[in-house]
């Protein structure tokens, strides 16, 4: 075998065993919230921040990047149609001091005092004020991606959040240096730093 397939076939095999791991015990749930409700989305995190290996690199001081997304899909007669979607993100850290954790959204820091506070906290931020718009049928869906970061991506993502354009579309990062960010972030993930992704949805339901 040649080497450089060598070395691709090894890479690939170290990159499937870093895949983000799927919940099995349901930590993020996606449920409507009824007529009452306005048929909104409702969010539910329990037991997200009980993982052991996202708990290790918070003690380790790395930070933890939060993305989530939700879309509003209409069910039609043929395809379905995608009608609305929301997007928000935070990222956690340890704070140094007090060992308490902070949660950062770009613009403001939030102090919590256990990581019991901070996952009702990302559940309040991450209930996205969507609702269909007329009659039909409709579902949701949802996908939060947990991943761990260095500080230098902190950094970026505090930038993303506060709505600044990416440097390396900008053009005001060098695309030598936006491939050594992405191929800096591919090889954490080698070292087996932690990373998730819960997928959920819900059922069909008709507005009337």
């Amino acid at each position: 075998m040649k080497p450089l397939r060598r070395i691709a076939l090894a890479l690939l095999g170290a990159a499937l065993l870093a895949a983000p791991a799927r919940a099995q015990d349901r930590p993020v749930t996606l449920a409507v919230a009824g007529a009452a409700g306005e048929w909104r989305p409702v969010v539910r995190m329990q037991g997200v921040l009980r993982d052991a290996a996202l708990l290790d690199a918070l003690r380790s001081g790395l930070p933890l990047r939060f993305h989530f997304r939700v879309e509003l899909w209409r069910r039609g007669s043929g395809v379905d149609r995608l009608v609305t979607a929301r997007e928000n993100a935070r990222a956690m850290l340890r704070s140094p001091l007090d060992e308490g954790y902070t949660l950062d959204d770009g613009r403001t820091q939030r102090a919590f005092a256990t990581v019991t506070e901070c996952e009702a906290a990302l559940e309040r931020a991450f209930q996205p004020p969507i609702r269909p718009p007329g009659r039909g049928r409709y579902y949701y869906i949802a996908v939060m991606n947990v991943e761990t970061l260095s500080m230098s991506d902190l950094e970026e993502l505090r930038r993303w959040l506060r709505g600044e354009a990416r440097p390396a579309v900008t053009g005001s990062k060098p695309v030598g240096q936006a491939v050594e960010t992405g191929l800096r972030r591919f090889f954490v993930r080698l070292l087996g730093l932690p990373t998730r992704r819960y997928d959920v949805r819900t059922d069909v339901f008709e507005v009337r």
